[in-house]
């Protein structure tokens, strides 16, 4: 038994004769454990299924939930049973209680046998569990008048049921304000999923406009290529020797446009930066504030925590105290407990019906709750996804251009030496082909003298006409033999001269090679020298102190001169080194001039694998722009599909938040309906506490009247079932946590 039931017994035992008090004590006893085990199977439901809905919002595991559901069946099964039970036990106690009320037994054997009974020591190991439970263990000085006023004072300062009920109203109220912020949360984070979107589209649009503008430039340097080919090809076949200009290098236009390009590349290269550290700042106080979130959450659940405990300890006693009652007062209550019997039981079968509608519905928010967070989840992993292969794409991208730049650069140097060699040939081509026609044109007009001193002598040599004219037709054929060869004596000069020159460069490379090694190995020996000099200068400094030491003292005279001895060794030894080290270098001269007459020989080796190198690198040059073709083509392809998959992202996305919308819409009108729901029976049951106040009161007026106690019994049971029959029209149920006996005080 509470505290408080057991003053309200001591003061009913003070009043009620000892012959009466054994069955009022077991009717009282039976009442008290029905209301405390109602009160008590409550509030272990009411607590158990709102921290699973707490830990439904804080989002735990589907395992975890099935496993503390189970146990909360289990729990509510045994709860019960154990209630049904003690039901029938109390029925059967109310049964014995009145046979002993008509006969004259004695009063100390019947308070002894119900001391001993069932329903006491049930009642005594329900105040033991709640004493562990609460942590404020009873004292066994209860009988003690002082202590009861004491505990009546404190039990007057917590707060009541009335009390209750606006904090439960604040904690609605603060779901509400949680449910708001988190509709806010999601807000923000679609908006900031459309700002990514809108990046990406900006990102693939620079992208498409770089590429197409790379490909017009790539065309316009083909298209300059084809025309310098065609026009150098027309000026060989016309014969004119006009040299060959850099038209195939870039104009200032073109590079300008390169540079506007490049800082318009940097400058978006900020931006994307800027965004990316605008979002991730976004994410971390979009953060910091679900962390401040769950905070206050944990403070108001222990808030709410605490007060359920005030209200466990005002209600578990299940009502406001009642003063001391007479003997009539307490067989009229007697008789409205026996005929109560029947609404715990119905109590009992409502409670089940509605934990297990509860328990449907938290878990099948629970499943849809984590079905939502795998879906945001799947989809912003998606999104990263994209991002990443997007920021990889710009990045190949990135390098591609940087390639084509070099390659570029390369290609414009190669085309300005091959002009530089092609005007050279230009010009000693032109020089060779003036050299013939001077010599021919010597040629004719020796021949032509010929022809004049002939003419004249037609008339004395006209025999020799036929030979005059054979050998004309011998010397021009020999004319035209001796214009092939000097043609092709000074291609091989031309072609002499140009590898003389580059073996007299690779000479001179080699030579400068040659020269920079032997000034190392001079300056490494004139390092050994100095190093050798200062080790002698050292060795001198030391025979000096050895000398200075030997005048000094003249007891190491002999270990002095041991030292002498050896530094003049070591004197000797050096010099050997010094000698050793002339012959080397010696030896490295002559090693070196024999190197550069192998270098000059290796000069014309060393042309020949350049000549094959650059043919290589115009091969590998060719193979490099078809392979840029080919990755443009697939990052093309790559981009199509990231932009059709951010397309079913979003789709998803929008599907998500439209099944989360509809879901958190039920949610609401489902609360809204358990509170109305809540509200209408807390009128009915007070109303039923008024009913049964107006019955006690009519009971009261009944026995002034002077009727008998048969009659009053009788009368007793037809008010009771007539109120039974009143609350079954008006509810199916009264609240549990609440008894029927509340506000019954004594009139007399």
């Amino acid at each position: 038994m509470r505290p408080r039931e057991f003053r309200e017994a001591c003061a009913l035992k003070r009043l009620v004769p000892v012959k009466d008090w054994g069955g009022l004590q077991v009717i009282h006893q039976t009442q008290y454990i029905l209301t405390f085990s109602f009160t008590l199977g409550f509030k272990r439901l009411t607590t158990e299924l709102k921290s699973v809905a707490m830990e439904s919002k804080l989002g735990s595991d589907e395992e975890e939930f099935g496993n503390h559901q189970k146990e909360l069946r289990e729990k509510a099964n045994r709860s019960i049973r154990w209630l049904t039970g003690v039901l029938a036990e109390s029925a059967e106690l109310v049964r014995d209680s009145n046979l002993e009320l008509d006969s004259d037994s004695t009063a100390e054997d019947s308070w002894s046998q119900q001391k001993n009974s069932d329903p006491v020591n049930q009642l005594r190991a329900l105040l033991q569990e709640q004493q562990k439970e609460s942590g404020s263990p009873t004292s066994p000085k209860w009988k003690s008048f002082p202590q009861q006023r004491s505990s009546d004072v404190a039990e007057n300062q917590l707060p009541s049921l009335q009390d209750l009920v606006p904090i439960i109203h604040n904690q609605s109220e603060y779901i509400q304000h949680l449910e708001a912020e988190v509709k806010f949360c999601k807000e923000e984070l679609a908006g900031m999923k459309h700002r990514v979107r809108v990046v990406v589209l900006e990102n693939e649009k620079l992208h498409k406009e770089l590429k197409s503008r790379t490909v017009e430039d790539t065309l316009k340097d083909y298209t300059i290529l084809d025309t310098t080919v065609q026009k150098d090809s027309l000026g060989s076949a016309d014969g004119t020797s006009k040299p060959a200009r850099s038209i195939l290098s870039p104009t200032v236009p073109q590079q300008e446009e390169s540079h506007r390009w490049q800082n318009e590349l940097a400058q978006l290269r900020l931006l994307h930066q800027a965004q990316t550290e605008t979002l991730e700042a976004q994410v971390m106080a979009l953060r910091r504030e679900l962390v401040t979130t769950q905070k206050e959450y944990e403070e108001v659940k222990g808030r709410l925590r605490h007060q359920e405990v005030a209200a466990a300890v005002t209600t578990t006693g299940g009502t406001p105290r009642v003063g001391g009652l007479c003997l009539k007062c307490a067989q009229h209550e007697a008789v409205l407990a026996q005929t109560h019997t029947s609404a715990p039981a119905q109590a009992v079968e409502r409670l089940t019906r509605e934990r297990d509608e509860l328990m449907a519905a938290l878990s099948s928010l629970r499943a849809a709750q984590a079905e939502v967070k795998q879906r945001e989840w799947a989809s912003s992993q998606q999104v990263k996804r994209a991002m990443e292969a997007a920021e990889e794409a710009s990045l190949e991208k990135t390098m591609a251009l940087v390639q084509c730049d070099q390659m570029r650069k390369e290609l414009t140097g190669l085309r300005e030496r091959l002009e530089k060699e092609l005007v050279a040939e230009h010009e000693r081509l032109a020089q060779a082909k003036e050299e013939a026609q001077s010599e021919a044109r010597k040629e004719k007009e020796m021949l032509a003298q010929t022809v004049t001193h002939l003419s004249q002598k037609v008339a004395d040599l006209e025999g020799q006409l036929d030979r005059d004219i054979r050998e004309r037709s011998s010397l021009l054929a020999q004319l035209e033999e001796a214009q092939r060869r000097l043609t092709s004596q000074q291609e091989e000069s031309s072609r002499v001269c140009g590898e003389l020159r580059y073996q007299l460069t690779q000479a001179q490379l080699q030579r400068e090679e040659a020269e920079r090694e032997l000034r190392d190995q001079v300056a490494r020996n004139a390092r050994q020298l100095e190093q050798v000099a200062q080790e002698a200068e050292k060795l001198g400094l030391e025979l000096s102190g050895c000398r200075q030491r030997l005048e000094a003292a003249q007891q190491d005279a002999s270990r002095a001169r041991a030292d002498a001895l050896g530094l003049t060794e070591r004197l000797d030894s050096t010099r050997r080194q010094l000698h050793l080290t002339r012959k080397e270098k010696d030896a490295a001269e002559r090693c070196r001039s024999e190197e550069v007459a192998s270098l000059a020989a290796q000069a014309k080796e060393r042309e020949r694998e350049l000549l094959q190198r650059l043919r290589h690198e115009e091969a590998q040059h060719q193979r490099s722009v078809s392979k840029l073709d080919t990755l443009l083509s697939s990052q093309n392809s790559l981009i199509g599909k990231l932009k059709e998959e951010c397309r079913v992202l979003g789709v998803q996305l929008e599907e998500v938040a439209e099944a989360s919308r509809t879901r958190v819409e039920q949610l609401s009108l489902e609360k809204e309906h358990f509170q109305q729901r809540v509200e209408k029976l807390q009128s009915r049951c007070q109303e039923m506490e008024v009913q049964c106040v107006q019955h006690g009161r009519m009971h009261q007026r009944m026995k002034q009247s002077g009727w008998t106690g048969r009659e009053r019994d009788g009368n007793g049971h037809v008010s009771a079932a007539e109120a039974t029959e009143r609350r079954s029209a008006t509810h199916t149920g009264g609240h549990p946590g609440r008894p029927l006996r509340r506000g019954l005080r004594c009139a007399c």
